[in-house]
């Protein structure tokens, strides 16, 4: 690209954006150039130190791959649990992203690949899992994200939580719906 922005993961959850251009472009913004940029809050103290902190634990060894690790474990949980109830539902993972799918498909990519008509049943997923202390996006077109914080414990007591709500979900539909 010509130009590039960034926000939200920079600054460590603060109010910060970036953005950057070859040298022909950013010699445009001033005070070299004759484009002026500033804001509110541009080149905050707390902000800056915050993102600071936050590329420091993106650039540790293993950064990555220890999220997408975690977040297989937790999606493998949740996956052979409605594998062995014979749900049709199922967890698909990218990295540390995951989202729920009440289907059959082997693979979920795009909002458009899910069935809307699954959004009934994920609501009340979602309203379960509420009340078990769960929280996630309140849309079935959402997904969710592992981060450094999520420790196995926590992944594993949200995934029991989960399975709970899965259990007590799928119960109250009619059979034909319940099962495969």
């Amino acid at each position: 690209p010509d130009i590039i922005t960034y926000g939200k993961i920079i600054g460590g959850g603060m109010p910060v954006g970036a953005y950057g251009a070859s040298q022909e472009i950013m010699k445009r913004i001033s005070p070299d150039g004759d484009v002026y940029q500033g804001g509110t809050l541009s080149g905050n103290p707390v902000a800056m130190a915050a993102g600071f902190a936050q590329l420091e634990e993106c650039l540790k060894n293993n950064f990555y791959s220890d999220l997408e690790s975690k977040t297989k474990m937790f999606v493998e949980k949740l996956n052979t649990f409605s594998n062995s109830k014979k749900y049709p539902f199922k967890v698909f993972s990218i990295g540390s992203i995951f989202w729920f799918a009440f289907t059959e498909k082997e693979f979920i990519r795009t909002a458009e690949d899910i069935d809307p008509s699954g959004m009934n049943t994920f609501g009340k997923l979602y309203h379960q899992m509420l009340q078990s202390g769960i929280y996630f996006g309140p849309s079935g077109y959402e997904v969710g994200f592992i981060s450094a914080a999520h420790t196995t414990e926590v992944l594993n007591a949200a995934a029991h939580e989960i399975c709970n709500s899965l259990e007590s979900v799928f119960e109250e539909l009619p059979e034909r719906v319940s099962k495969v």
